[in-house]
């Protein structure tokens, strides 16, 4: 009996070393799918950011202009704004016109979207009344995006 036993522990020697290693496996690639998941949601999450903040510059800078409506069309006539250019400092006092409306616009694109982006508020059709703000900007992934905002003032 003596020699089946020990015949019995040679045979089995090992094999949880084995097991250890292909739970470790497993493991591996388990950790591997959460990171990339992570990551891939920071990156959705990074996309959605600058959706919203494109959506608080668009509306910004319809409100100035509704608050300034009858110089509502001097305000197309700027060319559009590429972020990180120079401009003219902002002045947030109430009302200073259209020349500091655009300058603090400009501030606002400069801390919010990447360098490059590009703003620009057009008339599609003249004398409509109807006015389009155009965002541009390229993201980590270089793709290009245009959003494009109509409004009546």
């Amino acid at each position: 009996m003596r020699k089946q036993r020990a015949i019995k522990i040679s045979v089995n020697r090992g094999f949880n070393l084995i097991e250890i290693l292909v739970t470790m496996l497993i493991m591996a690639v388990g950790l591997m799918g959460i990171a990339a998941l992570q990551f891939k949601g920071l990156q959705y999450n990074h996309d959605a950011y600058s959706r919203s903040q494109i959506n608080f510059l668009a509306y910004d800078i319809t409100d100035r202009i509704r608050l300034n409506r009858a110089a509502a069309s001097t305000y197309v006539a700027e060319a559009a704004y590429t972020a990180g250019t120079a401009h003219t400092a902002c002045d947030n006092t109430l009302g200073a016109g259209k020349d500091n409306d655009m300058n603090c616009w400009y501030d606002l694109i400069d801390d919010a979207l990447p360098p490059g982006a590009i703003a620009d508020i057009t008339e599609p059709v003249a004398s409509s009344g109807i006015y389009q703000v155009s965002i541009q900007w390229t993201d980590r992934g270089n793709s290009t995006h245009t959003i494009n905002y109509s409004f009546q003032p």
